[in-house]
C-alpha cells in the first residue's frame, strides 16, 4: 500500500490508513525523561519520545515539544502556548535527561499527565528525586543514568508551510550519573538497563539485547585515533 503523508497532514483527503504509521516505523526512540525547575522552584517532570543524541565532543542531545493541548467547546487541539518542559529549560538555562527503565515504566507514564501549572509530576507518579552535581534540576533517583544539560539552542522545527509547532530544545551535557551496576570492564552495559523505547499508538518496546559488530575498516574511537 502507500500511504500519503501530505494528504494526513493537509487533511485533504483519505491517506490510507486510520492512524498516521510514522511513529510506528520511526521506532523504537529512546525516550528522553527531561526534568526541569520552574521560576518557583518547582519539579518538572515528563517523557519525550522525540529525543535523540545529535552530537558528541562536547556532547549534545535534543529533545521537541509539541505546543500546549487547549480545550474548546469540548475540542481538544494544539493551542498557542509551550510544554513546561520547553519553556523551564529556556528560562533556566538547564535540564537533565532521565533514562527510563522497564521497572520505571508505570512512573514514567503516570508524568505524562496534563497537570495544572502549579502540580508536580514528581509528586502525582510518586517518584523519589536526587539533586544533580552541576545544575539545578534534580534527576530521578533509581534511574541507571541521568544527563545533566544546559540550553545552548532553541527554536521551531521547519516544513515546507513555515515554523512546525514541534519546537527543538538542544543541551549540551556537562556530566553523566550512571548506576555503578551497568559498568563492566570500562563500558557501559545498555541492554542490562532494560530501557524503555518508544514505539507508535500506545507501544513500548525494551531493549534487552545487544549484539558487537566491528566496523569493516577501522573504528577511530575503538582504535585511539579519536579520544
Amino acid at each position: 500500500m502507500y500511504y500519503d503523508s501530505e494528504a494526513r497532514a493537509a487533511n485533504t483527503s483519505d491517506p490510507g490508513l486510520p492512524f498516521n504509521p510514522f511513529k510506528a516505523l520511526v521506532a523504537p526512540r529512546p525516550i528522553g525523561w527531561v526534568t526541569t525547575l520552574t521560576e518557583s522552584g518547582m519539579v518538572n517532570l515528563a517523557p519525550y519520545s522525540y529525543f535523540q543524541a545529535v552530537a558528541d565532543n562536547p556532547d549534545i542531545v535534543m529533545f521537541s515539544a509539541a505546543s500546549e493541548l487547549e480545550v474548546h467547546d469540548g475540542a481538544i487541539s494544539f493551542g498557542k502556548g509551550r510544554k513546561h518542559s520547553e519553556n523551564n529549560a529556556v528560562a533556566s538555562g538547564e535540564f537533565v535527561c532521565n533514562l527510563v527503565t522497564f521497572e520505571l515504566r508505570e512512573g514514567m507514564n503516570l508524568t505524562s499527565a496534563h497537570l495544572p501549572d502549579d502540580e508536580s509530576e514528581v509528586a502525582h507518579a510518586g517518584l523519589e528525586m536526587a539533586p544533580s552535581r552541576r545544575v539545578k534540576p534534580p534527576r530521578v533517583a533509581r534511574t541507571p543514568a541521568a544527563l545533566e544539560c544546559v540550553v545552548v539552542d532553541s527554536h521551531p522545527v521547519r516544513h515546507r508551510g513555515g515554523d512546525h509547532l514541534f519546537h527543538l530544545v538542544f543541551g549540551e551535557v556537562l556530566g553523566v550519573h550512571i548506576d555503578d551496576a551497568f559498568i563492566k570492564d570500562g563500558r557501559v552495559d545498555t541492554a542490562a538497563m532494560q530501557l524503555v523505547t518508544r514505539m507508535g499508538y500506545d507501544e513500548y518496546a525494551v531493549l534487552e539485547k545487544a549484539f558487537v559488530m566491528p566496523r569493516p575498516d577501522f573504528d577511530p574511537v575503538l582504535d585511539g585515533m579519536v579520544k
